[in-house]
């Protein structure tokens, strides 16, 4: 599925994004708090990128850690990124790129790259480009932090995957329509499993690569440079 497609679908949900978000991801601010708490580094004001940053949710976790990073976001999404900018307006610290991370060509280095529920749209040969792309931006002993989900390693398992998240989602306040949205927002989904994407890490040149989060398939994978 194209690149302009996520672009129309994210565009069309970024008002109700934020809400959504917590009716969608089951421990959501664990999720999140996971991700700061990994995102350390000796570097007193360090270097963020947050690569699908769409409103902000996860940056905003990054920047309450260090209220003096460079933060910079970066979404193909305009509309989400606008909802990004009004959450951190005025504060001079903030960067934003409108556009395609892939293809981007970063003019900097970064202390710590994040994304969160981003990477999965992208197709199994642009993960591994993506995954090498960062490595080759972050700063020596930067991190690379990816919140996401996976796809589970056989069938049986990947039903068990959907079967939570389908209850955690009934069981929420979300509309028969917002629903259905979701639905269409799903079918961008090409998640890989956990073990490729952390052998697509190692096999880049990351190390210390694990998994220090997993909730049937949302997990945080990291990795250092």
């Amino acid at each position: 599925m194209s690149h302009s497609i996520i672009k129309e679908r994210f565009n069309e949900c970024a008002e109700e994004y934020d809400k959504q978000r917590r009716a969608l991801i089951p421990h959501l601010d664990e999720f999140y708090a996971t991700v700061a708490d990994l995102a350390r580094s000796e570097v007193p004001g360090p270097k963020i990128l947050d690569l699908g940053a769409g409103t902000g949710l996860l940056t905003k976790q990054l920047f309450k850690r260090y209220r003096r990073a460079e933060l910079t976001l970066i979404d193909l999404s305009e509309n989400m990124l606008n909802m990004a900018k009004q959450r951190f307006e005025g504060f001079p610290n903030f960067n934003y790129i409108n556009g395609n991370y892939l293809e981007h060509d970063f003019d900097n280095s970064f202390d710590i790259v994040t994304s969160s529920l981003s990477i999965h749209h992208l197709e199994n040969r642009d993960k591994k480009v993506l995954y090498g792309k960062i490595y080759d931006i972050l700063n020596d002993g930067g991190i690379f932090i990816n919140a996401d989900q996976v796809h589970a390693p056989n069938p049986q398992n990947e039903k068990e995957y959907q079967r939570k998240w389908w209850e955690y989602i009934e069981e929420g306040p979300l509309t028969e329509a917002e629903k259905k949205a979701v639905l269409k927002r799903m079918e961008l989904d090409k998640p890989a499993t956990l073990e490729k994407n952390l052998k697509w890490l190692e096999n880049i040149g990351f190390r210390d690569v694990d998994v220090y989060y997993k909730y049937y398939n949302f997990c945080i994978m990291y990795g250092k440079k």
